[in-house]
C-alpha cells in the first residue's frame, strides 16, 4: 500500500492574545485559525483521530488520502471558546491534551462563539484566558469534535541543580514556582499572581518535571531569602539597583561549606513522581469523562527512557517524539511502517523571535502558508526543500521588519 505521510499540527491557544500573559505568544489569533481551516477544507483535507493515525501506522488501516491530525496542548479555555466552534463550522475534529491539575472546577460551560453567532452573547463576553472545565470537555467529546487525552498531571518545571540563577521578584516569569506552591489554585493561575509570590525565593537551574531529577533545597536556606525581603521593605526592596547582588551575597553567607544545603530526589522518588504524572492523569481523565485514555503528549517534548517505559506499561499507545530524539527523527512522516508509538508534529507559526514573555514577536501562518508547510511535509524532499525556502524567505522578512522596529 502507498505510504501516506500524515501531518500532525501542534496548536496551543486559539483566540485573542492576552498581553498580560507571559506565554501569550502561544495564542494563534482566531481569525488566522479560521483562515487555516477554510484553506484546509477547500483543499480537500480530512481530519482523523490519534486512534485512526495509530491504526494506520501500526497496521496499515485505511485513511483518507489527504488525512491530517489537529492537536492542541495544555487545555486552555479558549479551545472551547474559539477553536471548538470553528472546528465544527468547517467539519474538522481535533485532540486536546490536558493536565488535570489545571482543570477549572466550574460546573457550567462558559460562553463561546456559538453563543455569539446565535445572538445570545456579545464579543466582550467571551473569556480569553483560563483553562477548560470538565463540563466543557464533556460537551466537546459528546459532540464527537474533540478527543481529550493526557498531557501529564502537572505540566510544571522543577529545580534540577543547586545552582541559583535568579530570585523571585516583581514581574518575573517563573509562574511555575507559584504553581508548585499553590497546586489547588493552578486552574486560576494561567497568569501569575503577585500576591502569591514568595519574593526573594531562589530560582534554581530548572527543567521540565518529567525530564529531570529534582533538587530539593533546604527549607531554612530558602526561608533566609524570603525573610530578608520581608525585613527590608518587602516589594520595595526591589527598587534598589543592586537587589540581586545583595541576594547573591546572602547566598554565600548561608551556604554550608560552600554548598547549597539540600538533596536530590532518589531514584524511587523520581519513579513515584513519574507514576503520579502519567498514571494519575490517565485515571483522572478516564474517570471524569468516562472514556479510555491511550495517547500522551510530553510537555515541551521532555521525556526520559524511564518515563517512556512507564508510559508503555500504563497502556499509552503513542506520544509526541521526545525532544532529545527529534534531530534523528526529523524525516519521520507518520507513515505506515514507522514506529507507531512516536508522533512527529510541527507548529503553525511562521516566525517567532524566540523570546518568552510579553514582548515576544510571533506571526502565525495564514491558510496558504500552512498548506505549503503541509504539502512540504507530505511530499518529496524536493517539495519540502522548496516549501522551506519559500516560508523561510517570509520568516526572514518578518525578522528584518521586527529588527527595524526594535532599533532605537
Amino acid at each position: 500500500m502507498p505510504k501516506l505521510a500524515v501531518p500532525v499540527i501542534m496548536y496551543h491557544s486559539i483566540g485573542v492574545r492576552d498581553t498580560n500573559w507571559n506565554f501569550g505568544y502561544l495564542t494563534c489569533p482566531y481569525q488566522v485559525f479560521e483562515n487555516q481551516l477554510k484553506w484546509l477544507k477547500m483543499s480537500g483535507y480530512t481530519s482523523i483521530s490519534l486512534n485512526e493515525l495509530y491504526n494506520y501506522m501500526k497496521r496499515g488501516e485505511e485513511i483518507p488520502k489527504k488525512a491530517i491530525v489537529l492537536t492542541f496542548d495544555d487545555g486552555y479555555a479558549d479551545n472551547w471558546v474559539f477553536a471548538y466552534p470553528l472546528l465544527k463550522k468547517y467539519g474538522f475534529k481535533a485532540t486536546i491534551y490536558v493536565n488535570p491539575e489545571f482543570v477549572d472546577p466550574q460546573k457550567q460551560p462558559r460562553t463561546n462563539l456559538d453563543d455569539l453567532w446565535s445572538g445570545n452573547a456579545c464579543f466582550d463576553e467571551l473569556p480569553i484566558s483560563g483553562y477548560l472545565s470538565w463540563a466543557e470537555m464533556k460537551e466537546m467529546e459528546e459532540d464527537d469534535v474533540i478527543d481529550i487525552q493526557s498531557h501529564t498531571m502537572s505540566h510544571t518545571w522543577l529545580p534540577q541543580s543547586d545552582r541559583i540563577i535568579d530570585f523571585r521578584h516583581p514581574g518575573d516569569s517563573y509562574t511555575w514556582m507559584t504553581w508548585n506552591q499553590n497546586i489547588e489554585k493552578k486552574p486560576f493561575l494561567q497568569k501569575d499572581d503577585e500576591y502569591l509570590k514568595a519574593y526573594g525565593q531562589p530560582v534554581f537551574e530548572n527543567g521540565r518535571a518529567i525530564g529531570v531529577k529534582q533538587f530539593i533545597p533546604d527549607k531554612e536556606f530558602v526561608q533566609a531569602f524570603t525573610d530578608h525581603i520581608d525585613d527590608n521593605g518587602g516589594k520595595n526592596f526591589f527598587k534598589s539597583d543592586n537587589w540581586k547582588e545583595e541576594l547573591f551575597r546572602l547566598e554565600h553567607i548561608n551556604k554550608k561549606d560552600r554548598i547549597v544545603p539540600g538533596r536530590y530526589e532518589t531514584d524511587g522518588e523520581y519513579r513515584a513522581r513519574l507514576y503520579y504524572e502519567l498514571e494519575q492523569s490517565k485515571r483522572t481523565i478516564e474517570r471524569e469523562l468516562n472514556k479510555e485514555v491511550r495517547f500522551l503528549c510530553w510537555p515541551g517534548g521532555a521525556a526520559t527512557p524511564e518515563a517512556s517505559e512507564i508510559a508503555y506499561h500504563l497502556g499509552y499507545l503513542s506520544a509526541n517524539i521526545p525532544k532529545h530524539l527529534r534531530k534523528s527523527k526529523k524525516y519521520l512522516k507518520n507513515c505506515y511502517g514507522e514506529k507507531s508509538n512516536q508522533i512527529s508534529r510541527f507548529g503553525p507559526s511562521l516566525y517567532w523571535d524566540g523570546v518568552e514573555g510579553n514582548g515576544s514577536k510571533i506571526v502565525y501562518k495564514n491558510g496558504i502558508q500552512l498548506l505549503l508547510s503541509i504539502e512540504g511535509f507530505r511530499g518529496s524532499r524536493i517539495t519540502a526543500l522548496m516549501a522551506r525556502y519559500i516560508l523561510g524567505g517570509s520568516s526572514l522578512a518578518y525578522k528584518f521588519m521586527y529588527a527595524g522596529i526594535s532599533r532605537p
